[in-house]
């Protein structure tokens, strides 16, 4: 069988579609009293989104995923645990990351996975209006471990 007819084959299976671009600066429509949830935003909910930004480093990081930021952040405990984030900070969900916290990965980090919005709690029972459920990497290019974020450059 050739290469596109394998391809084709997989799509017909139900593969993952090809993830939407998301940025940080699509998240917020700003108003005067408050930041609200974009358009953009809020027509991506339970969609595969792709996102680039900086995993945020913590003195607690917390088990099961990550912070992933616009910026590289420094979180500290004085800062009473996330208060010192940014509003646009996504919280990543790494099933394979259940109960454990994740090494720090300094540099620009390339997140896919399925976005969901909304202040649900999650196992560990914390609650983040943005969240992305992180899809494992399916190819062995060595950037990452699997259920691991790829590094790379945007």
């Amino acid at each position: 069988m050739n290469p596109f007819g394998f391809a084709l084959a997989l799509t017909l299976l139900g593969a993952p579609s090809a993830p939407t671009d998301l940025a940080f600066r699509d998240f917020f429509e700003p108003t005067p009293r408050e930041l609200r949830p974009s358009a953009r935003l809020l027509s991506l909910d339970g969609q595969r989104v792709r996102i680039v930004g900086y995993m945020a480093r913590t003195e607690e990081p917390p088990t099961g995923g990550f912070y992933l930021c616009p910026s590289p952040v420094l979180v500290t405990e004085s800062g009473a645990g996330t208060a010192d984030l940014p509003p646009q900070t996504v919280f990543v969900v790494v099933r394979s990351a259940r109960g454990r916290a994740l090494e720090h990965r300094p540099g620009p980090l390339v997140v896919t996975g399925v976005l969901e919005l909304g202040g649900a709690p999650d196992d560990a029972d914390r609650v983040f209006p943005i969240r992305i459920h992180f899809d494992p990497p399916t190819s062995t290019d060595g950037a990452a471990g699997p259920g691991e974020p790829a590094t790379a450059q945007p």
